[in-house]
């Protein structure tokens, strides 16, 4: 039996040269590579001619999403690369897009892959808030400053702005910040309140949530006063959604071991 089987990949303009091996890399990414990370979805990094370079595997989207990927809105490993691309247009900071390969099996989304130059970070903004670095309020200060000035003065919303998604190295010149996990993006005005709001996943203590409020207050030309409390307010109410996220996941894992036994 014949298998309706499509392979369809980009290969950025500057990374040309690539095309074979990312044509391929769906046979070659599982037994070649170094895995950096592995949970839901892989990242591994390979060393292909004069480029390093990070591969990240999503996992196998659900039923309703392996169409509507297809046919809708992009594979996540589409989006990655587009919005990287639109990034790279506007001076904003992420690693170097270089293409995406998406398997598709009867019209259905399966394996998808996002290959951007890897990036020699020295440390996440996590450790920042978990004051594991020195200059913690320096950093922070200038990062909200990036966040401002790069992301929502050019009307982009990160949907995932967690600790982990932004990288930082030092520079000669100040910090320099790395925006990855590009797939979930919105578009459009951002006001002073969604802006706030947009600190929400950061998890950390609230004299640093009283810290980048404030900042972000003084860029914007609003009380402080205020802003402090919205964004402690967004951080508990998205402590509180998660929480109750997990409860769920594990009420649900422990009805399917029921029905199981």
């Amino acid at each position: 039996m014949k298998i309706d089987k499509k392979i369809k990949y980009v290969v950025a303009p500057e990374f040309m040269e690539l095309e074979s091996w990312i044509s391929q890399l769906h046979l070659s990414f599982s037994g070649t590579g170094e895995t950096i990370f592995k949970s839901r979805n892989e990242v591994k990094i390979f060393n292909v001619g004069k480029f390093q370079l990070n591969v990240k595997s999503f996992k196998i989207p659900n039923f309703i999403n392996r169409f509507v990927y297809v046919y809708f809105r992009g594979s996540k490993a589409a989006r990655s690369y587009h919005y990287a691309r639109k990034f790279f247009a506007l001076g904003i900071a992420t690693p170097a897009a270089a293409g995406y390969l998406e398997c598709i099996r009867f019209g259905l989304l399966r394996e998808s892959y996002y290959i951007s130059r890897h990036y020699n970070y020295e440390f996440t903004l996590r450790e920042v808030l978990n004051y594991k670095v020195a200059d913690h309020d320096e950093i922070l200060k200038q990062w909200v400053r990036f966040t401002y000035e790069k992301l929502h003065l050019n009307h982009i919303f990160h949907l995932d702005y967690s600790p982990g998604n932004t990288l930082i190295s030092l520079q000669p010149d100040g910090y320099d910040f790395q925006i990855v996990d590009l797939n979930r993006m919105s578009f459009g005005p951002i006001s002073f309140e969604r802006g706030l709001f947009n600190f929400r996943q950061l998890d950390t203590d609230r004299q640093t949530l009283e810290f980048l409020a404030t900042e972000y207050a003084s860029l914007c030309g609003k009380d402080s006063g205020k802003a402090m409390k919205m964004l402690i307010e967004y951080d508990h109410k998205n402590k509180e959604d998660r929480h109750r996220r997990g409860r769920f996941k594990k009420f649900m894992k422990s009805v399917f071991k029921l029905r199981r036994a």
